[in-house]
């Protein structure tokens, strides 16, 4: 049987072997989240975790849902894969407790499953709702363990420059989604006042849960990172919202159930960036033209004309950050030229690419980006 101790502490002493490059990738970032040209643009590639930590196994999340040990060994273990890119990726780990971690405020707790993440089976009523005040929204036992893990990990990583990130914080209508279940789409039409009293709510616990991470996070005043590879500047929020279920809407909806809150989210933390799976061109509007949306990333970009929405991302002074799909029979040296290409306005490419390649691949592939990057860029 494996010591969790020990192999937490292997991993973190040969992840701080390269603390100082986490740090200059940091500062990379920043630069680019600004709109500032830079002489190196971030690539955020991972790959396999080397020798001795290449069969080590992660547990199941059933498993590491109480056990803060776990929860760190499995968060490690992705560090590695940053830490294999040799770029500039910033590793970083999270209380990994679900997407119904913030709904947790409101008093739901998940069911747990060994092969795929908590979630909420039990929901509250319309009629719990309409009773439900902002001073409602309290740190749950749930809740609290989550940051009781963030403070485990916290101690843990003490000087290692691997990052804490925050918990898994959905947009407003996700979490009123996740809070209310699918009566919420009836209530659109029947109540719609009703649905507009859940998405405050829903704001306000985005604001306590975003602000009760942070005072976790060491810091997190200068830098927030997410997801294991990003690190933006507090100065412009920080904060990630994913806004999911919107991707079903209709843009009369999105206009009104939708766009308010988001850009309230977004505003208490002072910015951030959108994720969401599926594809929606209203949604997708709606955040370029959110003042406070500082990036978005994709889960299905497959969906998506790429190329098209690298020019809109860098007409807006978004920036795209995620994967790419390639074409068939794609070159790496064409793939790069093409999207850094389609991401480049006024010198400056709002393309933050995130892949994965093997062992045998990472150096040809960073240096094909560099020299893409000199020519679209005109680095010199």
């Amino acid at each position: 049987m494996i010591d969790i101790k020990d192999a937490n502490r292997r991993m973190i002493d040969e992840l701080s072997r390269q603390s100082e490059r986490y740090q200059e990738s940091i500062a990379c970032q920043r630069e680019v989240f600004y709109h500032r040209r830079v002489g190196v643009q971030p690539l955020l590639l991972t790959s396999q975790r080397l020798e001795p930590f290449a069969d080590l196994h992660p547990f199941t999340y059933k498993e590491i849902h109480y056990d803060p040990e776990k929860m760190l060994f499995n968060g490690l273990l992705d560090a590695l894969c940053a830490q294999a890119g040799g770029r500039e990726c910033v590793p970083s780990v999270r209380a990994n407790m679900g997407c119904g971690i913030v709904p947790a405020l409101f008093g739901l707790v998940q069911e747990l499953f060994d092969d795929k993440m908590p979630w909420l089976q039990k929901h509250l009523s319309p009629e719990q709702i309409r009773e439900m005040s902002k001073a409602d929204i309290t740190l749950t036992p749930e809740f609290q363990m989550a940051l009781r893990h963030m403070e485990y990990m916290t101690d843990a990583l003490k000087g290692s420059g691997v990052r804490v990130y925050p918990v898994d914080i959905q947009g407003a209508f996700d979490t009123a989604h996740l809070v209310m279940g699918d009566e919420i789409f009836y209530q659109m039409f029947d109540d719609p006042d009703l649905v507009h009293h859940l998405l405050d709510l829903s704001c306000d616990a985005i604001q306590i849960a975003f602000d009760e991470c942070l005072k976790r996070i060491p810091d997190s005043q200068h830098t927030v990172c997410h997801y294991n590879y990003l690190a933006i500047p507090r100065a412009l929020g920080g904060l990630k919202l994913s806004e999911d279920t919107p991707t079903i809407l209709s843009p009369s909806a999105i206009d009104e159930f939708v766009k308010p809150y988001m850009h309230r989210a977004l505003e208490s933390a002072g910015g951030g960036y959108i994720h969401y799976c599926g594809r929606n061109d209203a949604l997708f509007q709606a955040v370029m033209e959110e003042p406070y949306a500082h990036g978005l990333n994709f889960g299905n970009p497959e969906k998506h004309d790429m190329e098209q929405i690298l020019r809109q991302c860098a007409a807006h002074k978004k920036l795209y950050i995620g994967p790419v799909p390639g074409n068939p029979d794609e070159s790496p040296d064409a793939f790069i030229r093409r999207v850094l290409d389609a991401s480049v306005s006024d010198g400056k490419s709002c393309l933050f690419l995130t892949t994965s390649v093997s062992r045998d691949q990472v150096h040809a592939f960073s240096s094909a980006w560099d020299r893409a990057c000199e020519s679209a860029l005109q680095i010199v």
